[in-house]
């Protein structure tokens, strides 16, 4: 029962985590953000997010690299 609880709490993460990222990659919430946080911090922040994309993205990579 606690795993079933620990694996609907993950999800449910993930699924706001996927939503807020559709969201701040409209250039509407960038130009906001842009404005808000300036532009060292916005593009801190933007190198950050990205370099965390490919660190999670990196096992699907190699995997689809060694297929034929």
């Amino acid at each position: 029962m606690k795993k079933a609880k620990k694996l609907l709490v993950i999800a449910c993460l993930g699924g706001v985590g996927y939503l807020l990222a559709k969201v701040l990659k409209t250039d509407a919430a960038q130009e906001k953000l842009f404005e808000i946080l300036g532009e060292d911090l916005f593009l801190a922040i933007l190198d950050k997010v990205r370099l965390l994309g490919d660190l999670l993205m990196w096992p699907i990579d190699f995997v689809r690299a060694l297929l034929p």
